[in-house]
């Protein structure tokens, strides 16, 4: 039994997927290993915790800055003032601590600490531990300018390795980014990285493609989604019949008491991962989901909007003007599992709900996201026609999806059992990842 630190455990975000595998991959740790130590997924992406940082300031100013009493109003303060000054440049920036530069940043955290405690997870030094495992999941999407997340990950492998411990790459997707030029200079540093692991443990087939184009001397292993694991909840026999009991605070409204019958078939629809970067434009986004949810009421089934993520807000308003059923982010996990879990069909360009949604068997109708993941997850799946509809539909793409939708719908049982066979297969693959950390 070896003492972990788990690295990208991003259950303190609202996303479906996040909650769902990083719980998942936390379990297949813990089998037969203990974990002393986490790092969230709370500051090392978009959100780095209100960060005081200056390349200028000695360990000394950070030191006083931190014994001021009133010190995280101020902090606040500084912080939205440099924001304001650097605008869409800040990241990455005299005022982030990160760079491709992992020892530099390194003793830059370690030199603000004390004026940003929120951010001590990151001190690998407080911890007792004989490894370190990073719950690889999406973060390491090659794109240019890099990902903030890879780059505070890598630095914690980085840090791990100098400190000689072993280091485990788990439950990843390595991917370029389809908006963006492959960054060949975070390729490098992951390469450096990945040659030192234990082992990078990726779970899809595009993924093992792109390992073994970029890192060939890495100990590269396939193995599912963690998230696969979850077959025993998703199909435990306890059934989801309505909204009364499983709705979080955002959803417990009159009609979800009311009105949401989940023996009643249905279909859930939900956004993508790249929408953000597609378009800036909410009323461009909201105008088509508004197209499609209504184009799918031709089917005669009830449709349930699924707000799976931060970035799928937007569905609140596509509900509101459709007069359609909204499943919102909040909802418990297992719930919203089941809930996809039982659809007729989901239609989404989202990676881990799709999970969700095939461990129970249904079938899924993909949209494009920021990566070659809903590609890559169909053919994991086995899914005899991989396809993928724009993340922004046109009107003639969406009656193509409905189509398609209608002939999931039609495929029945035959369809549902040979998807959640398959599932079945996947899960018993991913129980042994834990058999990777020795």
């Amino acid at each position: 039994m070896m003492k972990v630190v788990y690295v990208g455990d991003n259950r303190n975000r609202g996303n479906f997927g996040c909650r769902a595998t990083s719980t998942a991959l936390s379990q297949l740790i813990s089998k037969k290993n203990e974990i002393v130590g986490v790092v969230s997924g709370k500051y090392t992406n978009f959100d780095n915790g209100e960060l005081f940082f200056h390349k200028i300031y000695t360990k000394k100013f950070y030191e006083k800055l931190g014994r001021i009493k009133n010190w995280d109003s101020l902090k606040t303060g500084f912080y939205l003032f440099a924001r304001m000054i650097k605008r869409h440049k800040y990241f990455f920036s005299n005022f982030d601590f990160i760079g491709y530069d992992l020892d530099k940043s390194i003793d830059n955290l370690l030199r603000c600490l004390p004026a940003n405690p929120n951010l001590k997870e990151f001190d690998l030094t407080q911890y007792d531990f004989d490894a370190l495992v990073v719950n690889g999941e999406g973060s390491f999407i090659f794109a240019t300018p890099p990902w903030r997340e890879c780059l505070v990950e890598m630095m914690l492998m980085h840090w791990a390795l100098k400190m000689g411990k072993k280091v485990y790459y788990l439950n990843g997707m390595l991917s370029d980014d389809p908006y963006t030029a492959t960054n060949m200079k975070t390729i490098e540093i992951a390469k450096e990285l990945f040659a030192k692991c234990e082992v990078v443990q990726i779970r899809e087939y595009e993924s093992l493609d792109y390992a073994k184009k970029y890192f060939p001397n890495s100990h590269i292993e396939l193995r599912p989604d963690a998230l696969f694991t979850w077959y025993k909840y998703i199909n435990d026999g306890f059934n989801i019949n309505n909204g009364r009991y499983f709705m979080g605070p955002s959803g417990a409204t009159d009609s979800t008491f009311n009105s949401y019958d989940f023996t009643k078939e249905y279909i859930c629809v939900a956004g993508s991962s790249s929408l953000s970067l597609e378009t800036k434009d909410k009323d461009k986004i909201v105008m088509t989901y508004c197209n499609l949810v209504n184009k799918l009421k031709t089917l005669k089934k009830e449709i349930y909007v699924v707000e799976v993520c931060e970035g799928d807000y937007f569905l609140r308003e596509v509900a509101e003007k459709t007069n359609t059923k909204l499943i919102p982010i909040d909802t418990p996990i297992i719930a919203a599992g089941k809930i996809l879990a039982n659809a007729r069909a989901f239609v989404s360009g989202r990676y881990h709900p799709a999970i969700l949604a095939s461990l129970g068997g249904t079938p899924c109708v993909f949209m494009a996201s920021n990566s070659h993941k809903t590609k890559s997850l169909q053919e994991l799946l086995k899914y005899e026609n991989v396809v993928e509809y724009p993340v922004l539909p046109s009107d003639e793409e969406i009656m193509s999806i409905v189509q398609d939708t209608s002939i999931v719908i039609q495929g029945g049982d035959e369809t549902r059992d040979k998807i959640r066979n398959r599932a079945k297969e996947l899960c018993d693959n991913a129980q042994t990842i834990s058999e990777l950390i020795k």
